[in-house]
């Protein structure tokens, strides 16, 4: 006897599932844009980010059957966090990030493959021009290539940091045109920066809401991957294993420098929305579809709690 179809598996089996959350989503940025504040670039950053999260669903084959969850799930968690004053600088890193993810797949198994290292550790160069911080993850990308994409190898480890090098290379004579070295001195000085380990003096409400949701679903969906990953090909496992090393990488680095949660929460917001989208995809059953209810009503109270309600750090607001 078929079972029925749950609402969580008709959306996450319809085809018009993206353009109606895309739709949506474009509303709210529009009308915040408008009535709020002056989002247009961010907006715009988002739009390709999709779009690059549409090619990264399509190119690795993240889901085993026909679902748009992995880029409904990105463009809702973009929509719900950065809102109303989204980051400039994560929405760099946003782009960035899925960039290097769809290129450094390119090279799995292939350790001669140095044109293709060379293009995914650009991306993380050109991020590192707007948040050095993002150097922190080098080891554990170099990690990824030596145990998932199977790709390490001298060859690629030179070709990693050209790319890495080859932002800097343009923006060098950028600085020395106007005369402005001391700022790229004191820009590669940040990345060894410690003062601020463990300074919650300014996060606020809305950041630990926003953390708290994405740490709960990327865990229920890290434990489900994990529990049903042998119905997923050897390669589809290796890139959502990368999603939850470097998911988990980020909590850490949010955890040890919480003032930097904007950009770091970006890159956690790319690794989760995947592990959410096969969470929704393939759970079946009253539970799950509740959960996948109780999710979304949730994430629009939280988009409306952003939007609507002043942000208040809470270190002062408890002392207060």
């Amino acid at each position: 006897m078929l079972r029925k179809k749950t609402f969580q598996n008709k959306v996450a089996a319809s085809r018009y599932a993206l353009p109606v959350t895309a739709t949506l989503a474009a509303l709210v940025w529009v009308a915040v844009g408008f009535l709020v504040a002056n989002i247009w670039v961010q907006f715009a950053f988002t739009i390709l980010s999709t779009l690059l999260m549409v090619e990264l669903n399509n190119h690795n084959s993240l889901m085993r059957t026909y679902s748009r969850m992995v880029s409904c799930s990105f463009l809702v968690f973009i929509t719900m966090t950065s809102l109303p004053t989204p980051s400039f600088k994560a929405s760099i890193v946003t782009m960035c990030s899925i960039a290097f993810y769809l290129i450094i797949w390119n090279s799995y198994q292939d350790k001669r493959a140095a044109g293709w290292t060379f293009y995914a550790f650009f991306c993380v160069g050109l991020a590192s021009m707007v948040f050095i911080q993002v150097g922190y993850f080098l080891p554990f990308l170099w990690l990824m290539m030596m145990v998932f994409t199977n790709s390490f190898s001298f060859r690629n480890f030179f070709a990693s940091i050209i790319g890495l090098i080859m932002p800097y290379w343009f923006s060098a004579g950028y600085f020395a045109y106007t005369n402005n070295i001391n700022g790229l001195i004191s820009h590669f000085a940040e990345f060894i920066n410690y003062q601020d380990l463990f300074d919650y003096s300014q996060v606020t409400d809305h950041e630990v809401v926003n953390l708290l949701f994405l740490i709960i679903l990327s865990t229920l969906g890290s434990i489900h991957f994990l529990h049903t990953s042998y119905a997923d090909k050897i390669r589809t496992r290796m890139i959502y294993n990368s999603f939850i090393l470097i998911n988990y990488v980020s909590l850490a680095f949010i955890i040890l420098q919480p003032h930097h949660i904007k950009e770091l929460g970006s890159i956690m917001i790319v690794n989760t929305a995947p592990l959410t989208a096969h969470f929704i995809t393939y759970t079946k059953g009253k539970l799950a579809n509740i959960v996948f209810i109780s999710a979304l009503v949730i994430m629009v109270l939280i988009l409306l709690y952003n939007i609507f309600i002043p942000e208040t750090v809470l270190l002062q607001a408890i002392q207060g």
